[in-house]
């Protein structure tokens, strides 16, 4: 076990660490991430490439094109540094998210590409998304692994998200064996998104995932099928679930050619958290 921990180590968290590390400026927020769980979906290739932004290539598994929808809670949002109006995240106690996302590729950086998300809302005010892929939503997870079941439900106007999963109480959380379909999916530690004609990233740090696949049936899929009218071709494939970590390391959102082309932008450290999905 502890070599199997070391190659995950080394061939993808220590990768990511170097690359967030690599940009002035970031990390610039820290977070808890807890009670992750990963559901995974088959589908053909050919219906995704199109909502793939150049220059990213979609990433496959055996010839599979996956997508992923990850339901996590984020608490203790905390500036990795100063700066004007940090207070403000303390007013961030908890969000609940709904991620989807799927997988793609930028040179030799593997990464999540954002199709969309649900997200609850940080105050008792309606925020805006400042043009994000993602919207507000009644978001609410049930994830007490140690009951041995697991519940969500995301609601958006008249259309539902919904599923449940059993989970052994005393289930064991390893890394994901290498060559699986769990490693493919979860060990992404950069994210993609597409906005006003221009493909942005953020690269996030954490250890390696420690997860357990669970046995999980999605009830409602109303919210994606409405969202996506590929997603009635998906096919749900399995669920891997991780109680996450107390300290996620979180880069600021920048251009894709700015990172790469190694220019700096400044960016209001309250303003660069928002322009997160």
């Amino acid at each position: 076990m502890d070599s199997l921990k070391e190659y995950v180590k080394s061939t993808e968290s220590d990768a990511a660490q170097k690359r967030l590390l690599s940009v002035r400026g970031d990390p610039f927020l820290f977070a808890d991430w807890e009670r992750v769980l990963f559901l995974h979906f088959a589908i053909a290739p050919e219906l995704l490439r199109p909502a793939i932004p150049p220059p990213l290539e979609l990433d496959l598994y055996e010839g599979q094109a996956y997508l992923s929808l990850v339901a996590v809670t984020m608490r203790r949002f905390r500036p990795a540094r100063p700066f004007p109006f940090a207070w403000a995240f303390g007013l961030l106690t908890c969000q609940q998210f709904l991620n989807v996302r799927t997988y793609v590729r930028h040179r030799d950086e593997p990464g999540a590409l954002f199709l969309w998300g649900w997200l609850s809302k940080p105050l008792p005010l309606a925020l805006p998304t400042l043009d994000l892929p993602c919207a507000f939503a009644q978001v609410d997870y049930q994830h007490a692994h140690d009951s041995g079941i697991l519940r969500g439900e995301v609601k958006a106007g008249a259309r539902h998200f919904s599923y449940h999963a059993t989970i052994d109480p005393q289930s064991n959380f390893e890394p994901c064996n290498p060559g699986s379909l769990a490693e493919f999916t979860m060990e992404r530690y950069t994210g993609f998104f597409y906005r006003g004609n221009r493909t942005r990233i953020f690269r996030a740090w954490h250890p390696a995932w420690l997860q357990t696949s669970v046995n999980a049936t999605i009830n409602d899929s109303s919210l994606l099928a409405t969202k996506f009218n590929w997603f009635k071709e998906a096919k749900f494939v399995g669920a891997n679930f991780a109680p996450g970590f107390k300290q996620v390391s979180l880069g600021r959102v920048h251009a894709l050619k700015n990172v790469f082309g190694q220019s700096r932008t400044r960016r209001h450290g309250a303003s660069a958290f928002y322009e997160m999905p």
